[in-house]
C-alpha cells in the first residue's frame, strides 16, 4: 500500500514538473519576440509642411503616432514645424525644394529601404493673381507654376515609388484642387494656377493606371477653400470673401478621406469631404 501511495506521488510529482516545464517553455516563447515581426507605425512623408495645411497635416499625422518625414525648402526657418518636432520626435524634419530633382534623388536615396505608407505630395505655389490676368501674363511664371505643381509631384512619384510599394498602405496623394476642374470652371480666374493643378491630374490620372497593378492606390483630393497665405492672395486680388475652412479641419478631413480611398477608387478626383468631382 505504501508504495502505491509513493508511486502515485512520485506520478503527481513529475506530472507537476512536466507542466512547469512547459509553462516556462511557453513564457519564454511568449517573451521571444521577432523584431522583424514587431508591429511598426506607419509612416507618411509630406512635402511643403512648413505651413498652412502641410503643416496641419504634419501635426495630425504626428499625434497619431505615425513616423513623419515633414519636407520644407528652408527648415530652418520652419519655427512651427520645428516645435511640432519638438513635442513628437517622431517627426523628422528633412531639406527638400521640389523644383530640384537631384535633391529628390539624394532624399530618396536617404530613405532608402524605408517603407513610406502615404507618400503626400503637398508642396504648391499660387503666383501672383495680376501677373495670370489676360493681356498681362508672365510666361516665366507659368513655367515656374507649372515646375513645382506638376513635375515636382510627377518626379516624387517616380523617386519614392519603390518606399511605398513595400509599405502597408502603398498610397500616393495629389493634393490638388477644385479649381483644376474643367468642367466647373465659371471665371478665367487664376488661369497658371488652374492650368497647374488639371495638369496634376492629369498625370496623377495616368500614374494610377501604371501603378493600380502593383497595389499601389494614387489619389487626388482637393483640401477645400482653406485659410491659407495663398488662398488669401487669391481672394484678396479678386476682391472677394467668403468663409474659409481653417487649415487644421482641412487637414482633419483631408486625412479621413486617405484613410478610406482604397485601390478601388484609385485615380479618382476627390473632395475634402469624400465626394467625387467633375473633371
Amino acid at each position: 500500500m505504501t508504495d502505491n501511495v509513493n508511486d502515485s506521488g512520485k506520478n503527481t510529482l513529475t506530472r507537476r514538473t512536466l507542466l512547469a516545464g512547459a509553462a516556462a517553455g511557453l513564457a519564454t516563447q511568449t517573451l521571444t519576440v521577432n523584431p522583424a515581426q514587431a508591429k511598426t507605425s506607419p509612416t507618411v512623408l509630406i512635402t511643403g509642411a512648413n505651413r498652412g495645411i502641410g503643416l496641419e497635416l504634419a501635426r495630425n499625422y504626428a499625434k497619431q503616432n505615425w513616423q513623419v518625414y515633414a519636407t520644407a525648402r528652408r527648415p530652418e526657418a520652419a519655427d512651427d514645424l520645428k516645435a511640432i518636432a519638438a513635442e513628437h520626435p517622431k517627426l523628422s524634419i528633412e531639406k527638400l525644394d521640389v523644383l530640384d530633382h537631384a535633391m529628390i534623388d539624394s532624399l530618396a536615396k536617404k530613405l532608402n529601404g524605408q517603407p513610406i505608407d502615404v507618400l503626400l505630395n503637398n508642396a504648391a505655389i499660387l503666383g501672383e493673381p495680376n501677373d495670370q490676368k489676360f493681356g498681362a501674363r508672365d510666361y516665366d511664371l507659368l513655367n515656374r507654376i507649372m515646375a513645382t505643381n506638376v513635375a515636382g509631384p510627377m518626379k516624387m512619384v517616380e523617386a519614392f515609388v519603390e518606399h511605398v510599394a513595400r509599405s502597408q498602405e502603398k498610397k500616393i496623394v495629389a493634393i490638388t484642387s477644385g479649381q483644376g476642374s474643367i468642367a466647373s470652371l465659371r471665371n478665367s480666374g487664376i488661369v497658371f494656377y488652374n492650368m497647374s493643378k488639371a495638369a496634376l491630374n492629369m498625370g496623377m490620372r495616368s500614374n494610377s493606371f501604371e501603378l493600380k497593378p502593383r497595389g499601389i492606390t494614387v489619389a487626388l483630393i482637393s483640401p477645400g477653400a482653406v485659410d491659407t497665405e495663398m488662398m488669401q492672395l487669391a481672394l484678396n486680388r479678386a476682391g472677394v470673401m467668403f468663409p474659409l475652412l481653417t487649415p487644421a479641419d482641412s487637414a482633419a478631413m483631408v486625412i479621413d478621406v486617405i484613410s478610406k480611398y482604397d485601390l478601388d477608387r484609385a485615380g479618382t478626383f476627390l473632395s475634402h469631404e469624400g465626394t467625387e468631382i467633375p473633371w
